[in-house]
């Protein structure tokens, strides 16, 4: 069975294995092979009982498109698109969208990521910290005006937050925001097609294959955890401790990365930090279960892994195999083109009821 995207359940456990990678090639790096080997632990637990994995039944969803469903999407398209009108002979208001040049400035020096050309802002939109939107408002083409604001005290770049900047902003043209209409010339503006029919049944085909795919993966997702709940296991608790503290790092090395802090990294998923790391840990089991599972359906059936295999995962990440392999490790991308491989093997065999 050919697999176009990641699915959502298992793509965890190849989260979790490929960050695992990661963290280990890095202490490679740094330790002695001998120092790495015996930090990495190999003894995860058991399967103290192996689901029936061959028979599962399991619900496909439905793939037909309602006419209702097909309406909605053809509006999102329409909200998505709307029509734009130079103005000229008025100053900007609320809703416009106001094409500008802007320079920040913090202590009359120019700070990083505050300065732009040719920016497309919409007034009202909450896009820029607030004061910036409003002080626009009134303002003609070809007028300069300097806005004296202050950062939130929360700002994600901390030599930012609370302070004082001025910024010097020059208005290049105002556009008013029209909801765009369903006709030949939207069509043409927005698609290849050049009839309203053509592009109905156009959004019609993209959304019965968006749904094809949703079904496929779910039809995964779903398929896999019958199995995995149907089956009991023993973790190695210093193994769920290592796997966690892996996880924990790639997200904290990721926040950094952006200039976020773990808390506000949490807030992201609308969790605080504590949560987050709560849920961190009970990933980390299940990406444990996940792995014991996959390793005793593997004893059971003689999997092993091809060539075939890694290249059909890094198709879906994007990549070839040796981007994979050099980025995360040959165990790590062995370990998820293995876990593919088993789904495979269990939906294949599936009884599939359609919904």
């Amino acid at each position: 069975m050919r697999r176009q995207i990641i699915n959502a359940v298992l793509c965890g456990m190849a989260l979790t294995l490929f960050a695992a990678g990661c963290s280990k090639k890095e202490e490679t790096q740094e330790t002695t092979a001998a120092e790495a080997a015996e930090e990495v632990i190999t003894d995860l637990g058991e399967v103290t009982k192996l689901g029936e994995y061959l028979g599962v039944e399991v619900t496909k969803l439905s793939t037909e498109v309602t006419e209702e469903e097909l309406e909605t999407r053809i509006q999102s398209i329409l909200d998505a698109n709307p029509e734009y009108l130079e103005i000229t002979d008025r100053a900007a208001k609320n809703g416009d969208v106001v094409n500008i040049d802007y320079v920040g400035m913090k202590d009359g020096v120019a700070f990083d990521g505050g300065t732009a050309e040719g920016y497309d802002l919409e007034l009202g939109s909450g896009s820029f910290i607030d004061g910036f939107e409003d002080g626009l408002i009134g303002a003609n083409v070809g007028e300069e005006r300097s806005l004296n604001l202050t950062f939130p005290e929360d700002y994600m770049n901390a030599d930012l937050a609370g302070q004082a900047v001025v910024f010097d902003v020059t208005v290049n043209a105002i556009k008013e925001k029209k909801d765009a209409v369903l006709d030949a010339d939207f069509v043409s503006r927005v698609s290849d097609y050049t009839t309203v029919e053509e592009f109905r049944e156009g959004t019609k085909s993209d959304l019965t294959e968006q749904k094809e795919t949703q079904a496929e993966q779910q039809l995964q997702n779903d398929a896999f955890q019958i199995v995995l709940d149907a089956s009991e296991f023993t973790l190695n608790e210093d193994a769920v401790e290592q796997t966690y503290q892996n996880q924990l790092s790639y997200y904290q090395s990721m926040s950094e990365a952006y200039g976020l802090t773990m808390e506000s990294l949490a807030g992201i998923y609308g969790m605080t930090e504590e949560e987050f790391q709560e849920q961190l840990r009970a990933a980390a089991e299940n990406s444990i279960r996940q792995e014991l599972l996959v390793s005793e359906i593997t004893a059971q059936e003689g999997l092993t892994v091809t060539d075939e295999d890694r290249a059909s995962l890094a198709e879906m990440y994007g990549t070839d195999v040796e981007t994979l392999q050099s980025t995360y490790g040959d165990e790590a991308v062995d370990a998820s083109a293995l876990l593919y491989k088993v789904v495979d093997l269990i939906v294949d065999n599936a009884v599939i009821q359609e919904e």
